[in-house]
């Protein structure tokens, strides 16, 4: 009777100790994601293959997902309806509330239409025909908002509610420049409609790129649950799955343009 007890004792304290190494959240994933370029649209992306993968690796259930307004989904994960997201920009305030994990680095390029041949900043300062998007509320490098700064002192800027009314500007040409990022502009840049007629241009080389970070709230991951997704997703960027995940929703250029690690 006591070897019984005994085992089941065993038996008890062995699963206790399986569930606190898991890496999962006792209710399951709560995933939030947000419209960007190719990261998420129509259930599909970067984003969601990356979610999906390392849920598959690390033996986790995602039991929601959604897309949501990217403030949105910050706030629902300050406040624990949500306890992961994608594609997050680490910010001190974002750290009190969560673990933040770059998976990529990138940079605003500078999309001019092929009518204008200007090729540096004061260039393109002086040219007429150079109208700016630029989506509003957005925020650049400090030097490419001194530079829009310039701009709008010249009457050269026109504002954009959001990437996709920026594009559709950019393709009937209300405006003739913007600034973007790889991951946002490649499915619109590369569709039969706009071929050869935008110029991708990097005329900040010295500009901050951002990091873009998986986020894990506090309220359903301990640290230690939050190293073991960290140490995951730096297995996916050894083994080549990281890369490959980008590479079937980005063109080479912008996969190219993307730095995976800092």
């Amino acid at each position: 009777m006591k070897a019984h007890w005994a085992a089941l004792l065993g038996g008890a304290l062995a699963s206790a100790a399986a569930l606190g190494d898991s890496p999962c959240p006792a209710d399951g994933l709560k995933v939030g994601y947000y419209l960007i370029g190719s990261a998420y649209e129509n259930g599909h992306g970067y984003d969601v293959d990356l979610v999906h993968e390392l849920a598959r690796r690390l033996g986790c259930n995602i039991v929601q997902e959604d897309v949501y307004p990217r403030i949105r989904v910050l706030k629902m994960l300050e406040h624990g309806q949500l306890n992961l997201g994608t594609s997050t920009i680490p910010t001190a305030d974002r750290r009190k509330y969560a673990w933040i994990y770059p998976y990529f680095y990138s940079k605003n390029m500078i999309l001019l239409s092929k009518q204008i041949g200007a090729r540096t900043l004061e260039q393109l300062l002086a040219e007429p025909a150079v109208k700016w998007g630029v989506i509003r509320g957005y925020r650049h490098s400090p030097e490419q908002d001194a530079f829009i700064e310039q701009l709008a002192k010249r009457g050269k800027v026109v504002m954009a509610n959001d990437e996709r009314d920026l594009y559709a500007m950019l393709s009937q040409r209300i405006v003739t420049a913007a600034f973007a990022h790889p991951f946002s502009y490649d499915s619109w840049l590369n569709s039969p409609a706009l071929s050869g007629q935008v110029t991708v241009l990097d005329l900040f080389p010295n500009s901050e790129r951002i990091a873009g970070g998986l986020m894990l709230a506090h309220s359903a991951f301990s640290p230690q649950q939050a190293e073991q997704w960290q140490a995951q997703l730096q297995q996916m960027l050894k083994d080549g799955a990281l890369r490959k995940i980008f590479g079937k929703y980005l063109s080479a250029d912008s996969v190219a343009q993307l730095q995976l690690q800092p």
